[in-house]
């Protein structure tokens, strides 16, 4: 394993030809990956390197942005489900889990995080259902740059018991900490 070269990597799963099929070919916009950078923003603030991978305006596969993901080597993955409408969360799963789950197929000890909407709704039963490592249940910023320090540090139980809006497992179980303070 190469060295670590960045902090973060949030990925904007994309996904149109799942969610719209021949639709998103011509009739579908590609949304800016607005909350990765509001995440990426704060985590950059917090003096942390970050790269944000659009795979969606990229045209990429789950496969390449395993790839890109590898060659990065970054402390954590952050899948950002979010929309600009309320459902977009939800529709965009099928692609973030499939990015996931070649990320994990590549490099399984990458550690990765759901954030977005629908995760944060239904947070244990994404965990149980998907194969990223930790699910965030609220907005993410916090939660995002509290992990990558847990992680740093050598993401033991006392560790990640202490990131505000983490949901990950414990003893074969879900855990959700305490929500992140509202600022």
């Amino acid at each position: 394993m190469t060295a670590k070269q960045t902090d973060l990597v949030l990925v904007n799963p994309g996904g149109r030809e799942k969610i719209y099929q021949q639709l998103g070919n011509d009739l579908t916009a590609i949304e800016p990956p607005l909350w990765c950078r509001l995440i990426g923003g704060y985590v950059r603030d917090q003096g942390r390197e970050i790269v944000i991978i659009d795979s969606e305006a990229e045209g990429m596969g789950p496969d390449s942005v395993a790839e890109r993901i590898k060659a990065l080597n970054p402390t954590l993955v952050a899948m950002v489900v979010f929309g600009h409408q309320p459902s977009a969360s939800t529709q965009q799963m099928h692609g973030a889990g499939e990015n996931v789950r070649a990320i994990k197929a590549l490099t399984p000890e990458m550690p990765v995080i759901f954030v977005g909407g629908h995760v944060s709704a239904l947070s244990e039963r994404t965990l149980i259902e998907e194969d990223a490592d930790f699910v965030c249940k609220g907005e993410g910023p916090q939660t995002v740059d509290a992990l990558i320090t847990a992680i740093e540090a050598g993401g033991d139980e006392d560790a990640l018991a202490e990131v505000p809006g983490l949901v990950w497992m414990r003893d074969g179980k879900p855990a959700s900490n305490a929500p992140c303070p509202v600022v």
